[in-house]
């Protein structure tokens, strides 16, 4: 604004110079001085131009990509509506009475397993009580199998013991029968060279 004011000006005093009229010279010189200031002033203004039009293009270009992103927004915008329109239909043409029928029956399909778990832990709860019941002779039974098993290793080291035993028997039988069959033949032999000599 205050070019503008700065122009003005000297074109008011170049119009006075004019009305006084001074010596050419000094108007030449005068004129030169208030175009070369307004040649300083439009070249300073054209340059701060550039500037604003730069400034003005980035601002565009910056607006342009914001335009463009709400485009996109808009478009997403429109395709996410588009599929609440269509949940929306089909939500529209399911019937609420059978969907309410079908939470009603849910409910009693609910209730009724619940009454058998109830029922079951019942069950579990008496069966507990019963095996407590039985924990006495269950104790009796380990007791005895304990015992039992002991008697069974005492009777396997017995077993082992007649094993070894008839062993040694089967050995002296066999010794038995190998002399009674021997001694026939020594006899035999004894007698043959008996009478040979």
């Amino acid at each position: 604004m205050w070019k503008y004011t700065v122009l003005f000006g000297l074109l008011l005093v170049g119009s006075l110079g004019l009305a006084q009229a001074p010596p050419a010279e000094d108007e030449i010189a005068s004129m030169q001085a208030a175009f070369g200031e307004v040649t300083d002033f439009f070249t300073t203004f054209i340059q701060e131009s550039k500037e604003h039009f730069l400034t003005l293009e980035n601002s565009f270009a910056g607006l342009s990509a914001q335009v463009n992103g709400l485009v996109q927004d808009v478009e997403n915008l429109g395709s996410r509506l588009d599929d609440h329109e269509s949940r929306i239909t089909t939500l529209e043409q399911i019937d609420l009475g059978a969907v309410q029928r079908r939470l009603l029956a849910l409910e009693e399909a609910r209730q009724a397993l619940q009454i058998k778990i109830d029922n079951n832990r019942a069950k579990v709860e008496g069966v507990e009580a019963a095996l407590g019941g039985y924990q006495s002779d269950i104790e009796s039974l380990k007791t005895s199998i304990s015992d039992l098993g002991t008697s069974l290793e005492a009777q396997g080291a017995e077993l082992t013991a007649l094993k070894e035993e008839v062993a040694s028997l089967k050995a002296v039988q066999d010794s038995q029968w190998a002399a009674i069959i021997l001694a026939p033949v020594l006899v035999g032999t004894l007698v043959y060279f008996l009478l040979q000599g």
